[in-house]
């Protein structure tokens, strides 16, 4: 008797459970059409959503032993999240990039650089010359380099001039930091020649920067930014890390890391906006590279690729985690073409120069199809 009830009462908790479990991810499921900045706490959400994930997938498992019936619903509720699921994981395992460019197509980095410092995240690596940096950009051939957190200084690093050895054209409408007169922000640099740019700042003085590229016979619009980060302090990244080895963030600490990803979701929704309607009148076929700052469940995200595709998800393999700490599932940065292009080659390069991998995508026009196919 003692034993019925405690089993009884064991399925009522774990059901129960798995009721919270389930409204958190239909919560999360509505990312693509809700904001954060109305609704914060969406955004917990969203970053919790691979997670959520997984712990579904185990719960089917289990129920399949014990009451199929609940694994089925649970298989459902999953189904009715395929538009977040999705975005987490891409699936093609050819993923061999080609050093040499094929016909037709226009080959893109994007890199969050982290100012030029060649530090990585790891402190027991090598930090890295500006040199270095640069050269690991030149040798992978692109004609379009879309860098975030770039820096410039006006005596020493010259990394502007390093670059357009190669890329004459560029666009760097940065601001100075610090009483040195650093240069700091978002730029692009290209083998062809500008027709047009432009820029917008955001109320926290980053940017949004779009350059109209004259690539051969066609023109192309690429844009580039960077969303508010997250301002950690070095011991918050520690500790946030540290929950991955079972160490307990202390409460006060706990509170200030909350507060900060509170506003930054709120911040991001704000940004996304002016992105969103940056790019809405755009002329020309258009590429949209950047570090969000956010993985692809929350809605700045959603917002910002509309009908774009996600190169990663069209050639790429696995999680693409782009930033290297905390999560294993911090894909961040993002290259976006719209539906114009085919997008050939993607891969991710990481030779720890930056706390961000860098992003490297060959893309076709589709209308060169025809031509392709011919030759």
């Amino acid at each position: 008797m003692k034993k019925s009830w405690i089993r009884r009462y064991t399925k009522y908790i774990l059901v129960f459970l798995n009721v919270m479990l389930v409204l958190l991810f239909l919560m999360g499921c509505l990312l693509p059409w809700f904001s954060s900045q109305h609704f914060w706490l969406f955004g917990f959400v969203g970053v919790a959503m691979p997670y959520l994930v997984v712990i579904i997938f185990f719960c089917i498992v289990f129920w399949l032993l014990v009451k199929k019936k609940f694994a089925l619903y649970l298989l459902l509720v999953l189904c009715l999240g395929y538009k977040q699921i999705s975005v987490m994981f891409a699936w093609h395992t050819n993923t061999s990039f080609k050093k040499t460019k094929a016909n037709y197509n226009v080959r893109i980095v994007s890199w969050n650089i982290a100012n030029m410092s060649g530090k990585p995240q790891k402190s027991d690596k090598k930090r890295h010359s500006v040199d270095e940096i640069v050269n690991s950009l030149l040798k992978q051939n692109a004609d379009v380099i879309c860098l975030q957190e770039f820096e410039e200084c006006k005596s020493g690093c010259k990394s502007v001039e390093l670059i357009k050895k190669k890329y004459p054209y560029c666009y760097f409408p940065g601001w100075s930091i610090s009483i040195h007169k650093h240069k700091s922000g978002n730029v692009i640099f290209s083998k062809f020649p500008f027709i047009a740019t432009d820029s917008i700042r955001f109320e926290n003085g980053e940017n949004i920067i779009t350059t109209d590229i004259a690539v051969n016979e066609d023109t192309i619009s690429f844009f580039t930014t960077h969303l508010d980060s997250y301002r950690f302090s070095k011991n918050e990244f520690k500790e946030i890390d540290d929950v991955g080895n079972e160490e307990v963030i202390p409460n006060k600490n706990l509170k200030g890391i909350v507060s900060k990803m509170k506003n930054t979701f709120i911040t991001h929704c704000e940004q996304a906006d002016v992105v969103d309607k940056f790019m809405t009148n755009v002329k020309y076929p258009s590429v949209f590279c950047g570090d969000l700052n956010e993985i692809a469940n929350n809605n700045a995200y959603w917002k910002i690729r509309g009908n774009r595709q996600d190169a990663f998800l069209q050639r790429g393999f696995g999680f693409g985690k782009t930033f290297n700490s905390l999560s294993p599932v911090l894909r961040i940065d993002y290259i976006m073409p719209d539906n114009s292009f085919e997008v050939t080659q993607f891969t991710l390069v990481d030779e720890e120069m930056s706390d961000h991998k860098m992003l490297v995508v060959d893309l076709m026009l589709k209308k060169y199809q025809t031509e392709k196919t011919k030759n």
